[in-house]
């Protein structure tokens, strides 16, 4: 399992109350930038979240753990939660904890279908090249018992 994954549990709840205590402001200023990427969206929220101002509330010991589960994530990973969290401010009003965490698994899920290799093989007897992780082959005898 990814690191993200592991961290999603710590992640969301963290991403979650501090969007839904930004009332709107950043928020909305995020949605309002459609024409940004997702990652950049999330990029947007993420960087506030883990900003404080001097005005701001301390980090509880909760917030801290979120905070240092996304500095240990790999650039590749931090990428994927950006797009997760982007994707998740603009599919709707839920900002809760648990959409947040579908959303981190069901972009992380797409990020990893994108590094899998698909091989097809047509016609009798055509062998499948390339790297396979697993694959079922059938063959065909032809006419005269599959010698030819």
């Amino acid at each position: 399992m990814s690191e993200l994954l592991a961290a999603a549990a710590v992640i969301a709840p963290f991403v979650s109350a501090a969007a839904t205590s930004f009332a709107g402001a950043v928020v909305d200023a995020v949605r309002d930038r459609i024409a940004d990427s997702a990652v950049e969206r999330g990029r947007v929220l993420l960087g506030a979240v883990l900003s404080r101002g001097t005005g701001d509330p301390p980090l509880t010991e909760q917030d801290d753990e979120a905070a240092t589960a996304i500095a240990r994530l790999q650039p590749q990973e931090r990428e994927i939660l950006e797009s997760a969290i982007g994707q998740w401010l603009t599919d709707g009003e839920d900002l809760s904890a648990r959409s947040l965490t579908h959303s981190i698994r069901a972009v992380h899920s797409a990020y990893r279908a994108g590094d899998r290799t698909y091989v097809a093989s047509y016609g009798d007897n055509s062998p499948a090249i390339g790297q396979v992780g697993s694959a079922t082959f059938h063959f065909h005898r032809g006419p005269d018992g599959g010698t030819a």
